[in-house]
């Protein structure tokens, strides 16, 4: 670092410093995505557990092994023998799903013998596949309609649609605001078996029984209304420093830009004659650094943001129920120098 201080090198670290505040923030959430060594080395435990208690007959055992060892560490091989395990335990649809995604990474990492086994296995499961087909008619539709199946959402996409499903007992819930909730379970065989159910007009939610005779004079009867939440005062504030960030860097990017092209008008061939260079070049480095935080700072107040933003839902409150208050910031300032970017409010 002292070094890079008493250098008279005006050119490259300046722009050096401004391309890594872009690449820290991508690298940064890719980073999110990646697993660690210390879920590598359980997954690959897991994954020798779940193959010897495959080989034992164990596959129920095994297959959830083998599972959790492709949720640390996901990989080609380990959801090739998944669906083989998921074969043999009798869940047909989910290893043919399985078999189907493992022959599209085997092609994509030219493992022809892998893909040779998925391809196999598809052929032979796909006749034998059970399916299910919920449908909806026209006068059990209704905009706010949610149906799902084993506690999974169905999209409107696939209603009607004869759906891959294992063997064995499953449940189809359908639900709408005002309407009772609506379920039946049915039992699909193993062998081709198809089904269809259907779902019926979903009856009225009872309003709420009037109040006793001998409630208190004046007293009203209380109902509940479902409405959404309100939005977290925190997505704001969040979106207040990511703006902020995003123009601090923005500001501090072209400050050190211009200092940039101002240390190489002065210093050609990378080489600093006079102070003026050597003044800009050391700008456009604090500018550059400066910039890289603001970036930062914006990308994740934004992203936080968005995220309190969309994880609001929905709940049940007495419909004279005033709107709830939330503790808010009253002022939020930013202070920038040259070293420095600093953030602080009032509550």
């Amino acid at each position: 670092m002292n070094a890079r201080k008493q250098s008279r090198v005006c050119g490259p670290p300046a722009r050096l410093f401004l391309g890594f505040g872009v690449a820290y923030v991508s690298v940064s959430f890719a980073a999110l995505a990646e697993p660690t060594s210390a879920d590598k080395s359980l997954a690959t435990q897991l994954f020798k557990e779940g193959r010897s208690l495959v080989d034992q007959g164990k596959y129920t055992e095994g297959c959830r092994k083998l599972e959790e060892s492709q949720r640390l560490d996901p990989g080609g091989g380990t959801l090739l023998n998944l669906a083989l395990c998921h074969e043999k335990e009798g869940r047909s649809a989910t290893a043919w799903t399985e078999f189907v995604e493992a022959l599209g990474i085997a092609r994509k990492d030219d493992r022809p013998q892998r893909a040779e086994i998925a391809q196999q296995h598809i052929e032979a499961l796909e006749p034998t596949l059970s399916r299910l087909t919920v449908h909806v008619p026209p006068a059990s539709d209704l905009a706010d309609l949610e149906i799902k199946r084993d506690g999974t959402s169905i999209r409107r996409a696939a209603w009607g649609t004869a759906m891959p499903i294992d063997p064995g007992e499953h449940v189809v819930e359908a639900f709408a605001l005002g309407k009772l909730p609506w379920k039946q379970t049915v039992t699909v065989g193993g062998k081709a078996e198809s089904k269809t159910i259907t779902v019926p007009v979903l009856e009225h939610a009872p309003v709420a029984p009037t109040p006793p005779a001998s409630t208190a004079a004046g007293q009203m009867p209380q109902t509940f209304v479902e409405v959404r939440r309100p939005i977290n005062p925190a997505a704001w504030v969040a979106y207040g420093m990511g703006a902020a960030g995003l123009g601090v860097g923005s500001y501090f990017g072209i400050r050190a830009m211009s200092d940039q092209r101002t240390a190489d008008d002065n210093c050609p061939l990378d080489r600093c004659q006079s102070q003026a260079g050597s003044s800009a070049n050391a700008n456009a480095i604090k500018s550059a650094n400066i910039a890289t935080v603001g970036f930062s700072v914006g990308v994740l107040g934004i992203g936080l943001g968005t995220f309190l933003l969309l994880s609001r839902g929905t709940t049940t409150v007495p419909s004279t129920a005033s709107t709830s208050k939330w503790i808010a910031p009253r002022a939020m300032a930013f202070d920038v120098t040259a070293q420095q970017l600093s953030v602080s409010g009032a509550w």
